[in-house]
């Protein structure tokens, strides 16, 4: 499936998007998921930084005042290739019940969860996102999963805990209610220019940092689906 695999990558680069990881679903995973056996293999899609904002900002359902505008613009790139390629699209959104993309990518990749709870990447640190995955017949030969450790594991200050103006990150987990409240009441505060400033004060990958606009879309994103 060599020409799927090559014709996939050209595709996708069209839309700012990457295959980020490749495994191969069992049999039970399958079945629980109701996929068809004949496309046990599965290709993880996103971005990296803000690879795909240029062509998802110009995107028909950015400005169409409709919900969920990325979602939509992910189901029809993903749809449109599945097409094209006989392939089968499944999405993190579509639910409930959800397909567990937290396992398969990091089966795919070498994620592990930071402090803050958004999938650390030894590479592209917290600035990557999954938007679909496809399933086919063979992607690939072997798992794509490389082992690395964890940046967070040899950062001793972890300055992304200190950085919320309402400490909504500790050891408890994420206070998502009182982070909600605080952007609701406050609309002056510096996170509505470019989206969570716990994520921004990362220091891995800082040259992948969300373009400001593309932060404020995931905030208000946010705030909506409050």
């Amino acid at each position: 499936m060599t020409g799927v695999n090559s014709r996939l990558q050209e595709r996708l680069g069209d839309y700012g998007l990457f295959v980020r990881g490749v495994t191969r679903l069992s049999n039970a995973e399958i079945e629980t998921c109701g996929f068809e056996q004949d496309k046990p293999w599965l290709a993880l899609v996103g971005n990296i930084g803000s690879s795909y904002w240029p062509v998802f900002s110009q995107a028909p359902e950015f400005h169409d005042a409709g919900p969920d505008p990325l979602d939509r613009w992910s189901e029809r790139v993903a749809g449109a290739l599945a097409d094209e390629l006989s392939l089968r699209p499944v999405y993190p959104f579509s639910g409930p019940p959800y397909y567990p993309f937290q396992q398969w990518a990091q089966r795919a990749e070498a994620l592990e969860q930071s402090p803050i709870g958004v999938m650390m990447h030894p590479q592209f640190g917290l600035w990557h996102s999954y938007r679909f995955a496809l399933l086919g017949a063979d992607f690939s030969l072997q798992e794509t999963r490389q082992q690395a450790a964890s940046p967070c594991l040899s950062c001793d200050d972890q300055p992304c805990l200190g950085r919320c103006p309402v400490d909504a990150f500790d050891a408890a987990g994420y206070a998502v209610a009182r982070c909600a409240a605080y952007l609701q009441q406050t609309p002056g505060a510096e996170c509505h220019q470019q989206g969570c400033l716990a994520r921004y004060a990362c220091p891995v990958a800082p040259e992948l940092r969300y373009d400001p606009a593309q932060g404020r879309f995931h905030l208000q994103a946010f705030l909506d689906a409050r």
